[in-house]
Parts: structure tokens; sequence; C-alpha cells
């Protein structure tokens, strides 16, 4: 009978399901809510960021933030919103920032937490800053045991099964 097996096979990807959305979380190319994406998601002073606005209503405006102060949105070729790409200011303090961003038809939107600024260089070039954190590590590990527990679990469910007869 397979039943089981099936069983086992579903609970081990319900595990690598639910533990990816946060590794994922930390990936470092860019954030989004909404209709705002930011990347990379973390960068130093005196480095641009992109600022996207995936809205065809808002194909121009401005995007602000403390970090940078403010900057118009140049339309996406595609039609599909604007785009700015300014840089974070030699003084700006080590942080997370807002982006607020409104449309030229008044409509405005902000990002809490958009982008966050660190001290020295980013290494990678897609805002990866020290490696992996602890969280990153707990998550990595936590899915390679789920993984191997799983694979383990159906190995020795099928260990004998050429000696039963069949159902």
């Amino acid at each position: 009978m397979r039943t089981p097996r099936a069983r086992t096979a579903a609970a081990a990807c319900v595990l690598l399901a639910l533990s990816a959305p946060s590794a994922a979380a930390n990936s470092g190319t860019g954030t989004g809510t909404g209709n705002i994406v930011v990347a990379p998601a973390v960068t130093t002073r005196d480095e641009p960021v992109t600022v996207t606005v995936h809205a065809a209503s808002c194909r121009t405006g401005s995007a602000s933030s403390p970090a940078f102060g403010e900057t118009r949105l140049t339309p996406q070729p595609d039609g599909a919103g604007g785009h700015a790409t300014p840089a974070v200011s030699r003084d700006v303090a080590p942080g997370s920032y807002d982006i607020t961003v409104t449309c030229d038809d008044g409509r405005s939107v902000t990002r809490t937490a958009a982008f966050t600024v660190i001290n020295g260089a980013v290494r990678g070039g897609e805002g990866v800053a020290d490696g992996a954190s602890t969280a990153d590590l707990v998550i990595g590990g936590l899915m390679v045991a789920s993984a191997l527990i799983g694979g383990g679990v159906l190995w020795l469910r099928g260990e004998g099964r050429e000696d039963r007869p069949a159902a």
C-alpha cells in the first residue's frame, strides 16, 4: 500500500515549503510591498538604489526618502510604471529608511523600511552584507534536517517491501 509513503512524502514537502519563504525573505536582491520595489535591499552611503513603481497609472511623479531626498520618476519603457535611481546621501546614518512615492495624479504610497543603509562596503553587488546571519543558518539547518528526516523515513518505509505480499 503506497498511502503511508505518499503521506510521508507530502509531510516532508510541507515542512520544506513552510521553511522556504523565511529563507527567501532575506535574499537581498530587493524588496517590494504593493507596487514599490527597491533594489538592492542593503546598500552603503553614496551608492545608488533603484526604486521601481509597478502601476500603469503612476509612470511619472516622485520618490522621496530621508536617505536621498526627492527624485523624479522616469516612465518605464513597457508603460507599466516608473522608476528612479537616486544615490544615498554621503552623510546619512546607518539604518532602515522608508520611501514615499507620489504620483502626478496626487496619489501616494509609502514603503516602510524599504532598504537598509550600512557602514562599509557591500560585497557581491546584490546587497549581501556580511554573509549569512544566525537566522539564515538556523533556517537553512532546519531545511536540511527536515529533508534528511523525510528522506530517512521514506527509505525506512521502503525496506523489506519486496518480501511483503501484494495487498
